[in-house]
């Protein structure tokens, strides 16, 4: 229904429109203009429809921002095949197609937000409170087994010992069409971490990311790398040069880091620090080591640009959990659970864990930072890279988590 009122509005009225102003002009026929932009505004609302509802299904992600940068992806790719075709383009009715279309978005957001606000029930033998679970949505801890009203779904944990008077409402519920769910799995999706303790089963198998989109992946980090490069290493180059004028000591950064099915590679940054001087292997809030440019190239991430060198060569991708400085790898080996696993892909410039967490040191963020990597493996996918990328650019912007 939403897709299709959105047709209606942001094609059918500039549709309409057109078709009033050419019978007031005594024109039998549509300006031959209008068929092919309405052809591709039909396409673009499609296309920012498809990519809002699988990029807004994501955890800690707000639909109403995601709206208009989608859109204006979609009416530009479709602007651009009009340009590329030689078609004829009818700016207006396109402009307008894509008011039309941010206007009725974000009214269906602001009403879903305000309207729909859903109820769980929760199965919990081991008497879990609903305060320990994320709040997003309303849970409702159930005490008996019905259904009570308003209930959207029931979310149960398997490792409970469930009684036969449970596991009989469980199998009624299903078989009345009522959505039951894993609670981790809502807590996930939720949260956008997978937790992992010693006492759950072994989930790894589930963990496992896709190798098809793995390959489709680097073909893709590979061909955006090589269209950038020359402008990044023009970046780079002025970049570099102000490093150099500043402070004494090389340009460049080097340092050997864990990367993709833990094998070390040569990382390279922009020189950010000061050259000799003490301090602990990793940034502290604040670190005096860092230089007054280094600020600023920390903070736009511009630092992190002669990376593109590494996803050339395969070691790096755009988007992936953060390499680590080989010494610290270890040291988190040792002491958080798991934590070789986040190798199972290419680490990234950017990642799930950067543009929510920032970077950390501490062993204790480790840990939460490890849960929002597990939580890109597990569901290693096109769009969660897409809506990393979004999230990156809001990142740059506002300098988020640099240090």
């Amino acid at each position: 229904y939403v897709l299709g009122a959105a047709l209606l509005l942001a094609v059918g009225v500039p549709f309409v429109i057109t078709l009033m102003a050419a019978q007031s002009l005594e024109t039998a026929a549509l300006p031959f203009n209008i068929l092919p932009t309405l052809l591709a505004a039909t396409i673009a609302v499609c296309v920012g429809h498809f990519s809002l509802s699988r990029i807004g299904g994501l955890p800690l992600v707000r639909t109403g921002s995601l709206i208009f940068p989608t859109l204006v992806a979609s009416y530009g790719v479709c602007f651009f095949g009009l340009y590329v075709t030689r078609s004829p383009i009818g700016l207006k009715v396109l402009a307008g197609s894509f008011m039309l279309a941010i206007v009725w978005y974000l009214f269906i957001s602001v009403m879903r937000g305000r309207y729909l606000h859903p109820l769980i029930g929760l199965i919990s033998q081991s008497r879990r409170e609903s305060s320990d679970l994320p709040d997003r949505v309303d849970w409702l801890v159930l005490a008996e087994p019905r259904l009570p009203p308003d209930v959207s779904a029931l979310a149960y944990d398997p490792h409970d010992a469930l009684s036969m008077r449970w596991s009989s409402f469980i199998t009624k519920m299903v078989l009345r069409g009522v959505p039951v769910y894993h609670l981790s799995h809502i807590e996930e999706g939720l949260t956008g971490k997978v937790r992992f303790n010693h006492d759950s089963e072994n989930e790894f198998g589930a963990l496992l990311p896709s190798l098809f989109y793995g390959r489709i992946k680097r073909a893709i980090d590979f061909t955006i790398a090589l269209l950038v490069l020359p402008v990044v290493l023009i970046i780079i180059a002025i970049a570099a040069g102000l490093i150099r004028k500043q402070s004494s000591g090389p340009a460049f950064f080097k340092q050997i880091r864990m990367g993709h099915r833990g094998r070390p590679f040569v990382c390279f940054k922009l020189r950010t620090m000061l050259q000799n001087v003490d301090g602990p292997a990793f940034t502290v809030d604040k670190d005096p080591r860092i230089t007054p440019l280094g600020h600023y190239l920390r903070k736009w991430r511009i630092d992190e640009l002669p990376q593109i060198l590494n996803v050339i060569w395969g070691e790096m991708s755009w988007i992936g959990p953060r390499p680590e400085a080989l010494s610290l790898a270890r040291h988190y080996e040792r002491h958080v659970p798991f934590y070789g696993y986040r190798h199972a892909v290419r680490p990234g410039i950017s990642g799930w864990a950067a543009v929510h967490q920032g970077n950390v040191a501490e062993v204790e963020a480790a840990q939460e930072k490890l849960e929002f990597d597990f939580y890109y493996i597990r569901y290693f996918s096109f769009w969660l890279d897409v809506l990393i990328v979004m999230k990156t650019i809001r990142t740059v912007l506002t300098g988020f988590g640099s240090k």
